[in-house]
């Protein structure tokens, strides 16, 4: 059933978004020299390697995702940062949701060398399931770009490490131990909110 409301929801998205997705891509090339669209890689369900791409939104390289975002001397272009304000600078990652590579709703794809860093239980546990467009994270703690605003080079890979990753590895448990069609909806519905409301730090 997860799967069918997977590619109805992406399906419809992908139709409605449509018009609008163009327009955004004209406007990125308007914008800044560069591509539309860069990519990154992924660890996704059982370990396995999965390619997502993103709307452009700073002045980086194809490849140049493969770091945390948000990081100090990252160029935000002007359509980027309006992007993702509104949160909507991964609507190509709903292509990826048509595929079967990733859920609407479940833990954060990361970066291998950051699921290094996971616990080997947690590991186990994160891995267990597919990763999703949106998460529990994602909704109740919106604000991990600005406390790694100010922050670079080592510093910036060590506070993700020890006090982001925690945080977010700590709702994927609370997701895959209470997961449910229901809950999905919910936090389906809170991702579309989520643009309207205040930013907040919400600790478990």
């Amino acid at each position: 059933m997860k799967r069918v409301v997977d590619v109805v929801v992406a399906l419809v998205l992908s139709l409605m978004a449509l018009p609008l997705a163009l327009l955004i891509a004209v406007l990125i090339r308007l914008d800044s020299p560069g591509p539309v669209m860069t990519r990154s890689h992924r660890v996704g369900r059982n370990g396995r390697m999965v390619k997502v791409w993103e709307f452009r939104t700073a002045n980086a390289e194809p490849d140049a995702m493969e770091t945390v975002a948000g990081c100090q001397g990252e160029e935000v272009t002007r359509i980027g940062a309006l992007l993702r304000r509104l949160g909507i600078g991964r609507w190509p990652l709903l292509l990826t949701v048509l595929r079967g590579d990733l859920s609407m709703v479940g833990p954060r794809a990361e970066l291998p060398r950051y699921v290094g860093c996971y616990p080997t239980a947690m590991r186990k546990l994160v891995l267990s399931v597919k990763p999703g467009l949106v998460d529990l994270a994602s909704i109740e703690f919106r604000d991990e770009q600005k406390m790694l605003a100010s922050l670079e080079g080592e510093a910036l890979e060590e506070a993700y490490v020890e006090q982001v990753l925690p945080i977010r590895l700590e709702y994927a448990k609370r997701y895959i131990e209470s997961q449910s069609l229901l809950m999905d909806v919910r936090i389906l519905l809170r991702a579309a909110l989520a643009p309207l409301l205040p930013d907040v730090k919400k600790p478990l």
